[in-house]
């Protein structure tokens, strides 16, 4: 049975995603499709989210549907997305007509214990630790439960990973850090609506109505920041405080740099503004890592969004040159941290 949905798993991702895609299990199946990958990886849990878990296998109040979103919750409050792992992507040109960036297995998808042990020292995830820590926690709530299984779904190019859900009553994608978008893991920590959960085939209609019902009286947008789009509508505050008063109402949400970058780039974006992305290395903790930032133009100035200082400023090209970097994926940068 299990195998058997993941090959119809398989076909339906074919015909609702774009892109060419691969489905990525534990080892120790027989399945030898060209399109699916082992991990080399064992899957586990933090243990946050075991603990959870454990809690929600005794709870009979609670629907499967409604415990996976407790899940889904639970990381999305608690962990934040290590946008260091962009720094080191690398920038393919072999082929001029098809320019590629690619990712390093070793950032979070190829590790060693060392990097396991580093990892719990703090909240930083990438896509690849989120889905299988995700798809862990779903199979240990399944249990017993063959008529449905948890994988893991990534595109070929290895730059974003995903919970796949199947089985006979419906399949779905879960992703809470759609780097295309504002996260889930930002939205949820503003206590917005998932925006995650892509539903490809639901013949009961159960997990559709536990999205809804997680949902329910929770807004699309945060009221302050609706306000300060009207106001902006109506001219009562020009862009550019408009973009600071956003602002202020992230950091007064305490949202960390990526959800802070993510955000406003959205915004700014939303107003057809090109923006430049560049880099800013965080030296406050014993490990270095690094932060996306962006600059854009408007009247004839440069304005600097400091994702890590949360700030919006006029700045100069000096200042740029000697605190951020530009363009990583030119380069090739050691890294052996977690």
């Amino acid at each position: 049975m299990r195998d058997e949905a993941i090959m119809r798993f398989y076909d339906e991702i074919c015909k609702s995603l774009e892109g060419d895609y691969k489905i990525i299990l534990e080892p120790n199946r027989t399945m030898t499709e060209e399109w699916i990958e082992y991990d080399q990886v064992k899957w586990t849990m933090d243990e946050s989210v075991e603990k959870l878990v454990n809690k929600l296998k005794n709870d009979n109040t609670l629907s499967f549907e409604e415990k996976i979103l407790e899940v889904y919750n639970h990381i999305c409050l608690n962990y934040i997305y290590d946008a260091n792992v962009l720094f080191f992507f690398r920038k393919d040109t072999s082929d001029p007509n098809n320019v590629k960036y690619i990712a390093v297995d070793w950032y979070g998808r190829i590790v060693g214990e060392q990097w396991i042990k580093n990892r719990k020292k703090h909240n930083r995830r990438i896509c690849y630790e989120f889905a299988r820590v995700y798809a862990k926690a779903i199979n240990e709530l399944l249990s017993e439960n063959d008529k449905l299984e948890a994988c893991m779904v990534g595109d070929k190019e290895n730059l974003h990973y995903v919970v796949g859900l199947t089985g006979e009553e419906y399949s779905a994608i879960l992703d809470l850090d759609d780097f295309n978008s504002i996260k889930d893991l930002t939205r949820l920590k503003l206590g917005l609506t998932i925006k995650g959960i892509k539903i490809l085939r639901d013949n009961s209609g159960k997990l559709q109505k536990a999205v809804e019902k997680f949902n329910k009286n929770r807004p699309e947008e945060l009221p302050e920041i609706e306000k300060e789009k009207e106001n902006y509508k109506n001219q009562t505050i020009d862009i550019i405080q408009y973009f600071k008063n956003v602002l202020g109402i992230l950091k007064n949400h305490n949202i960390d740099s990526q959800g802070i970058f993510e955000y406003m780039r959205f915004i700014v974006e939303q107003e057809e503004i090109e923006i430049e992305k560049l880099w800013k290395e965080v030296n406050v903790l014993p490990e270095k890592r690094y932060e996306r930032c962006f600059t854009f133009e408007m009247d004839g100035k440069t304005y600097l969004m400091d994702s890590v200082q949360k700030t919006l400023n006029i700045t100069d090209k000096a200042e740029l040159e000697n605190n951020f970097v530009f363009n990583p994926v030119e380069k090739e940068y050691p890294y052996y941290g977690g």
